[in-house]
């Protein structure tokens, strides 16, 4: 319980904190999980704090975040979840960027006891080249994900995307392994869109064999300083088990 009575102390205080200052890129809120929803329903709520901000003329963007999960069933179980990242933008050019990321991940189990949980601790650097076309913009991104909890793992992966000029955009991913086998694992696509008042995103992941795909739709609303968001995943169709839903909701308010 002490753990719970310093993350919402934490919550309280920088919240209050901001309240008192100009936009800084704070931003806090909540999302409502409900399990599987079509197996065996389960709420969690997870209060969510990130600072998102650049530096130095946008050459410099850093971004934090930390989630606090309570799961509701025996025991109320708790996850607290970290992500950290840096990047630095290279101007090639007027139209080409080379962006050199850090992105750092972890996800513990706090109760009922401290443990990893979910994917663990995963570090991965990565390199992405954008240039701006006519057409709209072009990027390509290369990745070397290195998990070092609760196993030591190496991977990379491959991006290609492009975004439109009126707000539609897609990405293209292919993740291999490379220890401790190394074979090919998955492929993601995503398409989204962006307007003033909206954006929609639709994630599509598919094992190596391109026959188990986990299909999530997602939609955010701008409302003023009001983030209003919602999704559902709808896991292992093609798979040999029933296909599982997991749908969420969530809002934040930006300071």
């Amino acid at each position: 319980m002490k753990r719970n009575s310093f993350v919402l102390f934490l919550l309280v205080l920088v919240c209050a904190f901001s309240v008192a200052q100009e936009k800084i890129g704070l931003n806090a809120g909540a999302e409502l999980g409900f399990g599987d929803v079509a197996d065996t329903a389960i709420f969690g709520i997870t209060p969510q704090l990130t600072y998102e901000h650049s530096f130095f003329e946008d050459a410099l963007d850093i971004s934090l975040e930390v989630d606090y999960t309570f799961n509701f069933e025996d025991g109320v179980p708790q996850d607290i979840y970290a992500e950290e990242n840096i990047g630095y933008n290279l101007s090639l050019n007027n139209a080409s960027t080379l962006t050199f990321t850090l992105h750092n991940e972890n996800n513990f189990s706090t109760i009922p006891e401290f443990g990893d949980a979910g994917d663990g601790s995963i570090f991965e650097p990565s390199v992405t080249y954008g240039v701006a076309l006519n057409a709209g913009e072009l990027a390509f991104t290369a990745g070397f994900p290195i998990g070092y909890l609760p196993d030591t793992t190496f991977g990379t992966y491959a991006t290609a995307g492009f975004a439109f000029p009126f707000g539609f955009g897609f990405e293209v991913t292919a993740n291999m392994a490379i220890s401790p086998e190394a074979d090919y694992s998955e492929t993601n696509v995503v398409l989204y869109y962006a307007a003033d008042v909206f954006s929609a995103e639709l994630e599509i992941d598919a094992d190596a064999e391109f026959k188990v795909y986990t299909i999530s739709p997602f939609v955010e609303w701008y409302v003023g300083s009001f983030t209003i968001w919602g999704g559902v995943d709808f896991g292992n169709i093609g798979g040999a088990d029933s296909v599982s839903v997991e749908p969420y909701i969530g809002v934040k308010y930006s300071f």
